[in-house]
């Protein structure tokens, strides 16, 4: 059977996705990560399991992906 994606699949290698998420405190997490990408309109996160942001994602069920600006993607020249 054949399905296709839509929208289409989109790899973010890089550049990097910062995770933000809430530690049991209050206090919020930043990680960085070069493992997203969407299948669908599901994205797909590949973290270590022995680390605070899954722990607080499983926790509370939430997290903020940050993706960087069409801008801070775009290859810049060197001057």
């Amino acid at each position: 059977m054949h399905v296709v994606s839509e929208p289409p699949i989109l790899y973010l290698g890089t550049p990097v996705v910062l995770i933000s998420t809430v530690n049991e405190d209050g206090s919020y997490n930043l990680a960085p990560m070069s493992s997203a990408f969407w299948l669908g309109w599901r994205c797909i996160l590949g973290l270590g399991a022995v680390s605070k942001t899954p722990e607080n994602m499983i926790r509370t069920g939430q997290c903020v992906l940050n993706l960087p600006s069409e801008q801070m993607a775009r290859p810049r020249s060197i001057a």
